[in-house]
């Protein structure tokens, strides 16, 4: 069922930018406000549409977007979710891991007091 305005609750930054909203919903039979509407204002759903968090204010009952910080905003996600390269660092932790392994056998040479390949064998004679 459309209805022309629905009830919102908006939840803001300290400089008063909506940061996640709670909204009106119908649940089939009729409209549900889960949430303490005294605080929450009337729009209409295709205005809700509009919300970009972290860059919209509801001032004077408007919507506004401040498009300096929706760019700056989408620009920070892109530099968060753009991968570097990671095969020098690979390369850097693999060789890392070949050194370690070295020294590790090195130590294991010294403590068992010689080639840990070779077997010991004991031959006696008998003098006769």
């Amino acid at each position: 069922m459309d209805k022309d305005k629905i009830k919102v609750l908006f939840e803001t930054d300290a400089d008063g930018y909506i940061t996640g909203y709670q909204q009106e919903f119908w649940d089939g039979r009729q409209w549900q406000a889960p949430f303490d509407t005294s605080k929450a204002v009337d729009l209409a759903p295709a205005d809700v549409q509009t919300i970009v968090l972290g860059a919209t204010k509801y001032t004077d009952g408007k919507l506004v977007l401040d498009t300096a910080k929706q760019k700056a905003l989408a620009d920070a996600q892109t530099q968060e979710t753009t991968q570097p390269d990671l095969s020098a660092k690979v390369a850097d932790l693999e060789s890392q891991l070949q050194e370690a392994q070295a020294a590790i056998m090195e130590l294991a040479d010294i403590s068992l007091g010689g080639d840990t390949d070779a077997t010991s064998t004991t031959t006696t004679t008998s003098a006769g």
